[in-house]
C-alpha cells in the first residue's frame, strides 16, 4: 500500500467515522432496547391480563346463557300437568340434543334434599346444588375426572315438593376454540380439590402451576393477576379465579406467553447490541468509503492535473466535482490551465508570424532575383522566335520555354502575393452573397466532373466588413480544393451561420478527409499533399482571413471527409453595399 497516497487519508476518514458513529450508535440501541423490551413486557402484560378477564368474562355469558334457557325450559314443561320428576323428565328429554349442540351437555333435575332424579351425564356435583336461583361455576367429577361446569339452577313448581332444574356447559376445549388460533398463547384450566390444582386443560406440556402465595391471593381477588416470575419456560404469565355458588375459588384460568428471556434478558440484549455494532459498523465504514472517495478522488485529479501541466500538457482540465471549497479550487486550476495555453497559443502564433515575415522577406528577395532573369529568357525567346526562322521541333522547344517561364512566373506572383498581401479595401456585405457568386463559378467544373454542390444558409443575412474580392479569392481556394479531393459523384457542402458576434462559412466535402496529424501543417506556407500543389493556397487563405481579424480551422465532417471553417466578424448596423459597388464606396 502506498502510504504516501491517498489511502492514509482514507483510512483515517473510515476511522474517524466509526469512532464518531458507532459508539453513540450502540448507545442509542441500549436505550432503545431497554425502552423497547420494558414498552413490549408492558404491552404482553396487558394482554395477558385482557386475555384471561376474556375467558372470565366468556365463562360468566355461559352461566348468563344458562340461566335464560334454563327459565325457558320451565315455563316449556310446566305446561305438560304432570308436575313430577318423571313427568319433567319426559318433558325435557327432546330438548337434550339441541341443548347438546349449543354446548349444554349437563341437564339435571333434583329436589330440595339434593338428591337427583335425573341426569342427562354422569355429573356429581362437590357441593350440595342450591335451591335457588343461581348462576355460578360448579365443581365435581365426570365420569371419575375433576371437572368444572359453568351453568345455573332455577325452581320447577311441582306438586309432590320442590324441584329444581341445573343447566350447565362442561368446561373442555371446545368450550374455548377460537383462542387456539393465538398459537404463542398458552392456556390452562385449573380445578381447586382440597387446596391443590389440578389441571382440567392445557395446551402444552409446560409446567405451568402457580406457586400457593398466587393461590391465596386468587381466592381473596377478583381481578386477574400478572406474574412477575411465572413458572417453567415461560416470559410473562396472567391468572383469573373461579369463585363457586358460595364464592370459594374452585378453580382458575392461567394465561401465558412462551420464552424465558424475551427482549430484556442479557442473551437477548448482548445480540442485539452485537447486530447493531456490526450494523452500524457497516454502514459508516461504507459511509466513510463513499465519502473519503468523494473527498480523495477531486484532489487526485487535481494532482494528476498539476502533473500534466508542469509536464507542458496545458489543454488539462479537472472536474469541478466535490465540496464548495474544492470545486473553487478545481475551477482556479482549470482557469490557471486555460490562461497558460492561450499563453503557448499566442507565444506560437508569435513565432509562426516571426516565421512567415522572414520567409516574406526571404521570398520577396528570391522573387525579384528571379524574376530579372526570367524576364531576359523570355525576352530572348521572344527575339530568338522573331528573328530566327526555326524548324517545327525548334518552335516546340521555345514554347515550352515560354510555358515554364509563365509558370515561375505565375508561382513567383503568388510568392510576392503571400510575403506582401494587399491592405483589404472594406465594404459591409452579406456574405451568403459571396456564396452565390463561387456557386455560379464553379457550376460548370462541378458538372463536368460529375460533382454536387449545396448551399445551408442559417445566417439569416449577417453581414461581414471586408474585402469582398479577398473573402471571395478565400472560399473560392477552399471550394476548389474540395473538388480537388473528390471522385466523381461526391458532394460539396457550403454552410453559412451566425453567432451574435461572428459570421461562419463551413466548406466541407464526403471525401477521404484530412489526417489528424497534418492538421496542424496544412496552413504552413508550401506545404502541400499534392504533386503539383505549392502549398500556398491554404497559407495565402490563412494570411487572408487573419488580415479581417478572423480565423480559419480545420474539421473533421461527421460522416467522413474534411471541412474548413472561416470565421469572420460580423459587420456593425450598416446597411449591405450590393455587389458591383464596393470600388466606388471605397474610393469615395
Amino acid at each position: 500500500m502506498n502510504w504516501r497516497g491517498p489511502w492514509p487519508v482514507r483510512l483515517r476518514l473510515i476511522l474517524a467515522f466509526l469512532l464518531v458513529g458507532v459508539p453513540p450508535m450502540l448507545g442509542a440501541a441500549y436505550l432503545a432496547s431497554a425502552l423497547i423490551s420494558s414498552s413490549f413486557e408492558k404491552n404482553v402484560g396487558q394482554w395477558l391480563t385482557e386475555t384471561a378477564r376474556f375467558v372470565i368474562v366468556e365463562i360468566t355469558d355461559r352461566e348468563d346463557d344458562a340461566a335464560q334457557i334454563a327459565a325457558t325450559l320451565t315455563g316449556a314443561v310446566s305446561q305438560t300437568g304432570n308436575e313430577t320428576a318423571d313427568g319433567f323428565r319426559a318433558a325435557l328429554k327432546p330438548f337434550e340434543p339441541v341443548l347438546a349442540a349449543d354446548g349444554f351437555d349437563v341437564l339435571m333435575i333434583y329436589d330440595g334434599t339434593g338428591a337427583i332424579h335425573y341426569t342427562s351425564l354422569p355429573f356429581k356435583p362437590a357441593k350440595t346444588l342450591p335451591t335457588s336461583a343461581t348462576r355460578a361455576i360448579f365443581a365435581g367429577t365426570l365420569d371419575g375426572n375433576p371437572v368444572l361446569v359453568a351453568g345455573a339452577t332455577v325452581s320447577l313448581s311441582a306438586s309432590s315438593g320442590n324441584l329444581f332444574l341445573f343447566l350447565g356447559d362442561a368446561l373442555d376445549t371446545s368450550s374455548f376454540s377460537s383462542l387456539k388460533a393465538v398459537p404463542s398463547l398458552q392456556l390452562d384450566f385449573f380445578a381447586m380439590r382440597d387446596g391443590e390444582a389440578i389441571k382440567l386443560y392445557e395446551t402444552s406440556n409446560l409446567s405451568t402451576v402457580p406457586p400457593k402465595p398466587i393461590l391465596q391471593r386468587l381466592a381473596s381477588e377478583d381481578d386477574p393477576i400478572l406474574l412477575d416470575d411465572p413458572p417453567g419456560d415461560l416470559f410473562l404469565a396472567a391468572v383469573s379465579g373461579l369463585k363457586d355458588q358460595d364464592g370459594m375459588l374452585s378453580g382458575f384460568v392461567f394465561c401465558g406467553v412462551g420464552g424465558q428471556e424475551g427482549l430484556d434478558g442479557p442473551d437477548q440484549q448482548m445480540r442485539l447490541l452485537w447486530a447493531v455494532f456490526l450494523f452500524g459498523a457497516l454502514i459508516f465504514v461504507l459511509a466513510g468509503t463513499f465519502v473519503s472517495a468523494r473527498f480523495v478522488k477531486p484532489l487526485r485529479a487535481l494532482s494528476q492535473g498539476v502533473r500534466s501541466v508542469a509536464s507542458g500538457d496545458f489543454s488539462q482540465r479537472v472536474p469541478e466535482t466535490g465540496d464548495k471549497e474544492t470545486v473553487e479550487l478545481a475551477a482556479r486550476f482549470n482557469a490557471m490551465a486555460a490562461e497558460l495555453e492561450e499563453a503557448r497559443a499566442r507565444e506560437a502564433e508569435l513565432r509562426r508570424r516571426e516565421r512567415l515575415s522572414t520567409l516574406g522577406e526571404a521570398a520577396m528577395v528570391i522573387a525579384h532575383e528571379v524574376r530579372n532573369p526570367l524576364g531576359i529568357i523570355k525576352t530572348s525567346s521572344d527575339l530568338v522566335r522573331s528573328r530566327t526562322k526555326l524548324g517545327p521541333k525548334e518552335e516546340e522547344l521555345l514554347d515550352y520555354v515560354t510555358e515554364e517561364v509563365h509558370r515561375i512566373d505565375n508561382l513567383l506572383t503568388e510568392v510576392l502575393d503571400f510575403a506582401h498581401p494587399k491592405e483589404p479595401r472594406r465594404s459591409v456585405f452579406v456574405l451568403r452573397d459571396v456564396v452565390d457568386r463561387i456557386q455560379g463559378f464553379v457550376a460548370p467544373e462541378m458538372t463536368r466532373k460529375g460533382l454536387a454542390f449545396s448551399i445551408e444558409d442559417r445566417a439569416s443575412g449577417a453581414t461581414v466588413s471586408a474585402d469582398r474580392d479577398q473573402i471571395y479569392e478565400a472560399i473560392l481556394n477552399l471550394v476548389i480544393n474540395a473538388m480537388d479531393a473528390l471522385p466523381r459523384g461526391g458532394h460539396v457542402k457550403v454552410r453559412v451561420f451566425a453567432t451574435a458576434r461572428a459570421v461562419s462559412v463551413e466548406v466541407a466535402d464526403d471525401g477521404p478527409g484530412v489526417k489528424p496529424e497534418l492538421r496542424g501543417r496544412i496552413f504552413n506556407p508550401f506545404f502541400t499533399t499534392r504533386a503539383k500543389g505549392t502549398g500556398l493556397g491554404l497559407a495565402k487563405v490563412t494570411t487572408v482571413v487573419e488580415a479581417h481579424q478572423g480565423r480559419v480551422e480545420c474539421l473533421e465532417e461527421p460522416g467522413g471527409g474534411a471541412c474548413f471553417r472561416v470565421t469572420l466578424p460580423r459587420a456593425a448596423s450598416e446597411p449591405p453595399v450590393p455587389a458591383g459597388q464596393d470600388q466606388k464606396i471605397t474610393q469615395g
